[in-house]
């Protein structure tokens, strides 16, 4: 270390003096530098004249008067080392991240895996079959887009949208070659109640506001238009009237909604249905930057199950009162299903025959079409795995109907209506209702991503490709993030559109551009003919469609049999999806799923391990009747991981199957130190007696009850093995208990050993301070292991007291340092009050 430079014109007395003078052994010209350690400097001054107090001396007056400055220096060099090799270390670790050609590619490959498919992409064998499946998985996309745009509440040209923007990007970033992405009736009726739940809230906010300009005596009539009159039908759940003083203005509510406020009423409908998309991408891509595609684990098959069986009950209801053309109000919120049918069979009377007589020959011929041709094995073959698009065909022939017959102006069938051309402008207009939709996309970000993994990753093993979660997550919210500008609400991968692409052939996701193809032609010319359709051909679409969702009830039987806790998380799941809301159901079977989990990890099986004949493994003795308990040892095992929750459970449940408590044992031990007399009276005996004694003493009987507990009179186990197999992780509780359980049992002369015990845990305890209070030999890499070190360990106990008992009594005084004394002499007393060292 160098002096800084104003010691080499310092002096020790005030007078400038140069380094020699303040160093002797330092010649002119050379470096004058400070020595690092007291060793160094010593030798600087071997040379003085004073010796020690010369060189004393001047480190005083040196610290004194310089003392902050080096001391600054020594802080300023130690900071300038330790950021050097933090540096060195970052860029060790940061090595790969070197700005290469090779490099970039790779990145680029990551985030856009459609590079990797086209890299081998044949379009002599691939592109044929991928055209196919596009045309056929477009003709698809058309009818159920349309239909499930109702589900949403918004107008079947916003499902069109979905079915092309989302598609086009999933090419891009997504990672499975043969999902179809789109329009999903579980996650379209979730954004719809979304949407439902901000349309009947703003729709009370302009009827309170109505009713007090009503009660102050304001002109609605020059409100609201000229004998224009409404009713409250959008209250919620709750119905009712105002009261009343409402009743006359009964004739003036008929049709705000549909006058005035009807543009207004579809922005806000609009606005909240891309609110909650773009919350759900944004989500979606946080997860999938922070690289927690694992979450998903979390939703089980019986949790999934049950919740889209529960919301495929929630997309039929729906869809009855447009099958039978019965006007029913909207309800939200806990049983809004049972009102919905109480409603709906209140006016069951008002059925539109037409419109239930065309529901029902669609939902025939559909039916017919799915089951008697493309799900028939022989007309499968024969068309080789190309379905019929019976759900085109259906919409065809409708809109032809409605037009010829006039079925809206003659029957009063309710259609589609206007279908604009064109794509929709960009706008991000939809941000003010983001925070009032946070809570519900948290339900959709999961449900909808847990639904197309699950079918992703089902297609990826059929083909034996992997499908990255965290890639998929990065893919859905860009998806939904860039889709929701341009007016498409929430995608998600298909079910049925995904195994038509796979069954007809589909190679990759070239088959999203050419469908992709089809939506635009629609878009863009063909949909302004759709404007006939009625609605209940799509409601027949959709109720076709829940066939595959519905025949989930028969996984029931399943579960029974296999698992009564999968059951009852179905069923729980379904319940509570049903009559309390979808997003409710979803976080109740979550809660409920969880709870099994903690109980099993919190109270698990636990048993004593036995030793098979003639093998060195180890097994239940519950299980196995063959095993036998090694003499001495208990070999415990605790089948769950070790965590803060359930240590307390471990600890009682290594008492019970050992037989061995601590607790007990030091507390006899404690009480026998006060009232058991029997071991100072066999020291009495060995005092007296001039031989050694071969047999305990019966004056004092052992084993008699101490405070009205027995003491036991011999505890043969001498060594506890913990099956650490189990443990994964340990925390700071972890380690303070079983630290805890070492010593305790160390105390009554037990030893307990850790087996199984896993590499990582062995380094995370020696970081944690465990190994300063337990020997290293406690933890074992192998249950054998801890066995012979315990075996060890006994045995050379035994031998060091054999050893002893094999000595004479003299020989055993003089090896330990005593002198045999006389009681009944009082020399032996005098020699001790004499020299009082001795023993």
């Amino acid at each position: 270390m160098r002096l800084p430079g104003f010691l080499k014109s310092s002096s020790l007395d005030g007078n400038n003096s140069s380094a020699p003078e303040l160093y002797p052994c330092l010649r002119e010209g050379s470096p004058a530098e400070l020595p690092e350690t007291a060793d160094v400097r010593d030798a600087l001054f071997e040379l003085t004249p004073e010796g020690d107090k010369a060189k004393e001396a001047a480190w005083r007056m040196l610290r004194k008067k310089h003392g902050k400055s080096i001391k600054n220096e020594e802080k300023r060099q130690r900071r300038s080392s330790i950021i050097k090799k933090s540096a060195k270390k970052l860029k060790d670790t940061l090595s790969c991240c070197t700005c290469t050609s090779e490099t970039c590619k790779s990145y680029l490959k990551r985030l856009f895996p459609f590079t990797r498919v086209l890299d081998g992409y044949s379009g002599l064998y691939d592109l044929p079959c991928d055209v196919i499946a596009g045309l056929t998985v477009g003709i698809m996309h058309i009818p159920q887009g349309m239909a499930y745009a109702l589900l949403t509440q918004l107008p079947p040209v916003y499902g069109l949208y979905t079915s092309f923007f989302p598609v086009l990007i999933y090419f891009l970033f997504g990672t499975s070659k043969h999902v179809s992405v789109g329009t999903f009736a579980v996650v379209s009726l979730m954004v719809g109640a979304v949407v439902d739940k901000g349309h009947v809230a703003w729709q009370r906010k302009e009827l309170k506001g109505a009713m007090r300009d009503f009660q102050s005596g304001h002109n609605l009539t020059h409100s609201f238009g000229e004998g224009s009159t409404l009713q409250p039908e959008y209250l919620g759940a709750g119905g009712g009237s105002f009261g009343d003083n409402s009743s006359a203005a009964h004739g003036i509510w008929e049709n705000i909604f549909r006058t005035r406020h009807l543009s207004e009423l579809e922005e806000i409908q609009v606005g909240y249905a891309m609110a909650v998309t773009f919350t759900v991408g944004v989500l979606q891509l946080f997860l999938g930057m922070m690289r927690l595609g694992f979450l998903t684990t979390f939703l089980s098959d019986p949790l999934i199950s049950g919740f889209t069986t529960g919301a495929a009950i929630h997309v039929f209801s729906s869809q009855v009162k447009s099958a039978f053309g019965v006007k029913v109000r909207r309800f939200s919120g806990p049983l809004k299903l049972l009102f919905s049918y109480k409603d709906f069979l209140s006016k069951l009377t008002e059925t539109n025959m037409v419109t239930m007589t065309a529901t029902v020959v669609a939902i025939m011929v559909l039916i017919a079409i799915r089951e008697g041709i493309n799900n028939n094995k022989t007309f499968k073959k024969k068309m080789r795995g190309v379905p019929i698009p019976g759900e085109l065909m259906v919409i065809i022939a409708g809109t032809l109907l409605s037009q010829h017959f006039s079925l809206h102006q003659e029957h009063n069938v309710d259609i589609i209506g206007h279908i604009p051309k064109g794509f929709p402008v960009a706008s991000l207009t939809f941000i003010e209702y983001v925070p009032d939709v946070i809570g519900e996309s948290f339900a959709i970000c999961v449900t909808s991503f847990a639904i197309s993994f699950a079918i992703a990753k089902i297609l990826a093993d059929k083909h034996n490709y992997v499908v990255d979660p965290n890639q998929e997550l990065i893919a859905y919210g860009v998806s939904n993030v860039l889709g929701s500008t341009c007016s498409s609400f929430c995608s998600s991968a298909s079910l049925s559109r995904s195994m038509v692409q796979d069954g007809v052939g589909g190679k990759t996701q070239i088959v999203s551009l050419i469908s992709s193809v089809l939506v635009v032609i629609v878009l863009l010319a063909l949909g302004p003919l759709f404007e006939d359709l009625p609605n209940s051909i799509l409601a027949a679409i959709i109720i076709v469609s829940l066939k595959g969702l519905l025949k989930q009830f028969g996984e029931l039987k399943r579960l029974w049999r296999v698992s009564k806790i999968d059951f009852s998380v179905w069923l729980v799941t379904f319940l509570a999806t049903v009559f309390l809301d979808v997003d409710l159901g979803l976080l109740i079977g979550l809660i409920y799923n969880l709870v099994p989990i903690l109980l099993r990890t919190q109270q698990p099986y636990h048993c004593l391990l036995g030793k098979l004949p003639d093998a060195d493994i180890y097994v239940d003795l519950k299980v196995h009747r063959e095993a036998s308990p090694l003499p001495g040892i208990k070999i415990f095992q605790f089948q769950a991981p070790l965590y803060f929750a359930n240590m307390e459970h471990f600890k009682r449940a290594l008492v019970e199957a050992t037989g061995v408590d601590p607790l007990y044992l030091r507390r006899l031990k404690e009480q026998l130190k006060d009232t058991d007399m029997t071991l100072r009276h066999d020291q009495v005996c060995m005092a007296a007696s001039d031989s050694w004694p071969e047999e305990k003493c019966d004056s004092h009987a052992h084993g008699t009850p101490v405070n009205g507990r027995t003491v036991p009179e011999n505890c043969e186990t001498y060594a506890i093995i913990i099956d650490g197999s189990s443990i994964q992780y340990v925390d700071s509780v972890t380690v303070r208990v079983l630290k805890e359980i070492v010593l305790e049992y160390r105390e009554v002369g037990v030893e307990v050993y850790l087996g199984e015990c896993k590499a990582p845990i062995r380094v995370m305890l020696d970081k944690s301070g465990f190994y300063k209070q337990v020997y290293r030999r406690n933890v074992c890499a192998t249950i054998y292991h801890a066995v012979r070190v315990a075996q060890k360990s006994a045995a050379m106990s035994r031998e060091t007291l054999d050893s002893c008992y094999d000595m004479s009594p003299d020989q055993f005084l003089s090896e330990g340092g005593f002198v045999k004394l006389d009681i009944d002499s009082m020399d032996s007393v005098d020699r001790i009050m004499e020299n009082p060292n001795l023993s």
